[in-house]
């Protein structure tokens, strides 16, 4: 059982979406999906964000996977176009706030995305909603994305998505604004 993926794109993860899979102890659901793909699932930024959180649960278990291998590393003279797509997040997310580092693991790894011509995944909502009207919709996802992804490929059934949705919002994580607050299993099934 796992969330499948296509061979030739890689998919590029953020922290929220790797940390969802990490609270529930569910990597090998992403596992399955991107090994038939190239790498990098992640970028430095993002590691750099798991590893803040070394000692959490969520975050040992994202670093416990080794299928994510080494991060992309966006290059010097990238730095400037990663700033102005963290800015846009930044103000697409109306966040006031002095963090350096807020929105940067998101922009980072949407450059990084479109420069590889991969896949955005994330559940954080400005992120997705930007990603869809730079990348497009068949190259941004989120967990239900992904899950019901898995749901079409056969590799889980309707239930065991929902199961694995409503374990990551029991845990006390959040998925992606725009889905209802219950879930059904029906929710995971592809028209």
């Amino acid at each position: 059982m796992g969330i499948p993926s296509g061979p030739g794109q890689p998919r590029l993860f953020d922290g929220v979406t790797l940390r969802h899979f990490g609270i529930i102890d569910a990597m090998s659901l992403i596992e399955v999906g991107v090994d038939r793909r190239p790498e990098p699932r992640w970028t430095d930024t993002v590691k750099s964000e798991v590893l803040a959180g070394i000692g959490l649960p969520d975050c040992d278990a994202v670093l416990a996977a080794g299928f994510l291998g080494q991060p992309y590393e966006v290059g010097t003279d990238d730095l400037i176009e990663v700033f102005t797509l963290r800015t846009a997040l930044r103000d697409l997310s109306h966040d006031a706030s002095d963090d350096p580092s807020r929105d940067l693991g998101e922009a980072e790894t949407l450059f990084a995305a479109d420069t590889l011509n991969g896949d955005f995944v994330t559940d954080d909502s400005a992120a997705y909603d930007f990603a869809r009207r730079r990348l497009g919709s068949n190259r941004t996802f989120d967990t239900v994305d992904l899950l019901r992804e898995a749901v079409a490929h056969g590799d889980m059934t309707s239930y065991e998505a929902k199961q694995v949705a409503d374990a990551i919002r029991n845990s006390g994580r959040h998925l992606r604004r725009g889905h209802p607050a219950t879930l059904t299993s029906a929710y995971f099934e592809t028209e």
